[in-house]
C-alpha cells in the first residue's frame, strides 16, 4: 500500500540549522535531527503545529528507519524559524 502526501497550503525554508526530535505521536522512541538551514517546508492543510519538512535529502540513509519515519511522522518546524513563504499556486 502506497501512502497518500497530505496537502499542503504554504512552503518556505527554515531560517537556521535546527536540531529537533520527531517520532509517532505517543511513542516514548524519538530521533533527534538536525535540519539545515535552508531545508524546504510545507505547511500541512490544519493540525496545531502544521510546518513539516518537505525535503529529506539531508538524511544520509534514504532506506533505513529514521529516513522512512521522518517522511510517514514528519519532522515539525516552528512557524517562527520559517521564512520566504509563499502560497502554493
Amino acid at each position: 500500500m502506497k501512502s497518500k502526501q497530505t496537502p499542503w497550503t504554504h512552503t518556505g525554508k527554515t531560517s537556521e540549522e535546527i536540531t529537533t526530535t520527531f517520532g509517532a505521536s505517543g511513542s516514548h522512541f524519538k530521533y533527534t535531527v538536525t535540519v539545515p538551514a535552508g531545508t524546504v517546508c510545507r505547511k500541512l492543510d490544519g493540525g496545531s503545529d502544521p510546518w513539516v519538512v518537505g525535503d529529506l535529502s539531508f538524511i544520509e540513509d534514504k532506506n533505513g528507519i529514521l529516513y522512512s519515519d521522518a517522511d510517514i511522522y514528519g519532522i515539525r518546524i516552528p512557524e517562527e524559524k520559517i521564512i520566504e513563504i509563499k502560497p502554493v499556486q
